[in-house]
């Protein structure tokens, strides 16, 4: 506001002074063009007779000065002969031209016109001069006027200001008061019949942020279920086979078997929990905020598929890893690449048979890279594949081995987390499934991050 205010200030003092100087040249030129209309040519000679009413219209009451010369080819004629000269050599006929200067140590502000009379061969010079004190005191006086608006016009603006704000923040104490009623677990949307126009975005993107949290709240509660479900059948068969242990004698057939049940079901458990966690991670790794690395991809699987070995033999299964020929550059974080394709090949080991084949291999994929693990298990159906991301979603022919229905709903949510495509598809060979893991971009390129 200080700032406008400054902005008036000045452009008001500019527009006062064009003012002011433009009513008082126009009564200048007045004069000047009487005196130019009063000359006459008699016997060759220039002659003027000057009426009081041409300087009485120069009068005022601040009592300024007011000079005036007469020239013919540079010879002074009538009036004050010393008054500075303003009009150019080639001024020409009824043409008019203004100037400042000094005159008995006043500044002065003087006309300057050019009149050709008949009888004569050059233009006769009329200037006429005044000083400045009514032209000063005029724009003093408009100035004066202009501060005092100004002030006032601030003052008003100071004391409606808070009223101002009050009366327009009301629709934000309404949404507030909204907000401050609703209990913690009420994340539904804001209404926005009473919402002004002005605020229609902003409660919009927060409705928005709140379907969001609830979707994230849901997804929490029957994560936590479904955990809560998945554990409770491990713990249950640990309690039951602790118990008959307590009653069994050491080494009896009892005994040995509720230690493989109790073997079994703390293996799962640890599964369970090692998923949950890995789901987590994946859950939090926003894509935003995922550090990414040129990193060789033939690195990444052959870490992942080393960490597999011996479940494989333990499961035997003919377990074979396959480096891409050349280096398979790639941009993505390591930790979470290896533990997306570690997911694959345990789900890959996990549900194959005896004697089955388990194939990881890196090659490349258009400008981009990719790992494909491969088996010939018993595969997914198409209409399947979409549904098996679901988490703890299991099908009916899986429900006697041990799993929890995570592994490949951690690997999606990683590879989105690294910006990567997780595809599924049929083996090669007919039978069984191919995920391919690909990683697009040109995988030549130098890329820093």
């Amino acid at each position: 506001m200080i700032a406008l205010a400054v902005a008036l200030g000045v452009g008001g003092s500019w527009a006062i002074s064009e003012m002011v100087e433009a009513v008082n040249d126009r009564i200048l030129s007045a004069a000047s063009r009487a005196i130019a209309d009063s000359l006459t040519v008699e016997e060759g000679e220039v002659s003027l007779e000057l009426s009081p009413a041409i300087f009485g219209m120069l009068e005022n009451n601040s009592r300024d000065n007011v000079y005036y010369s007469v020239r013919y080819r540079g010879r002074h004629l009538t009036g004050y002969g010393d008054l500075p000269n303003v009009a150019p050599a080639n001024l020409g006929d009824t043409q008019r031209v203004f100037g400042k200067t000094n005159y008995l140590g006043n500044t002065v502000r003087v006309v300057a016109e050019g009149r050709r009379l008949p009888g004569i061969d050059g233009p006769v010079i009329i200037q006429v001069a005044e000083t400045l004190d009514a032209r000063e005191q005029a724009a003093q006086r408009m100035l004066i006027t202009l501060a005092l608006l100004e002030a006032a016009l601030i003052g008003v603006a100071v004391l409606l200001l808070p009223i101002a704000v009050r009366w327009g923040l009301k629709p934000v104490k309404r949404v507030r008061d909204e907000m401050d009623r609703r209990a913690a677990s009420d994340l539904t949307p804001l209404p926005l019949t009473d919402v002004p126009g002005e605020l229609r975005d902003l409660v919009s993107a927060f409705n928005a942020m709140l379907s969001r949290l609830d979707a994230g709240v849901r997804g929490m509660r029957r994560f936590t279920a479904d955990a809560s479900h998945q554990m409770r059948t491990p713990l249950s068969i640990l309690r039951t086979h602790i118990a008959v242990l307590r009653g069994a004698r050491s080494g009896s057939a009892e005994a040995i078997e509720s230690i493989d049940d109790i073997d079994h079901a703390s293996e799962r458990l640890g599964h369970l929990l090692t998923q949950l966690l890995a789901l987590a991670r994946a859950d939090s790794a926003a894509p935003s905020q995922v550090a990414l690395e040129r990193i060789d991809l033939n690195t990444i699987a052959e870490t992942a598929a080393s960490e597999h070995a011996l479940d494989a033999v333990r499961a035997k299964v003919d377990f074979q890893f396959e480096r891409a020929a050349d280096a398979a550059m790639t941009v993505t974080n390591a930790p979470l690449a290896v533990e997306l394709i570690s997911n694959l090949i345990d789900n890959a080991i996990r549900y194959n048979h005896p004697g089955g084949n388990v194939v990881v291999s890196v090659s490349r994929h258009g400008r981009g890279v990719q790992v494909v693990v491969e088996d010939d298990g018993p595969g997914i159906s198409p209409e399947d594949r979409e549904r098996v991301f679901t988490r703890f979603t299991r099908l009916e022919r899986d429900a006697r081995k041990q799993g929890s229905g995570l592994g490949l709903p951690i690997a999606r949510s990683i590879a989105d987390a690294i910006q990567a495509r997780l595809l599924l598809a049929t083996a090669r060979s007919g039978t069984g499934l191919r995920v391919e893991v690909v990683f697009d971009g040109d995988c030549d390129a130098a890329v820093a991050t």
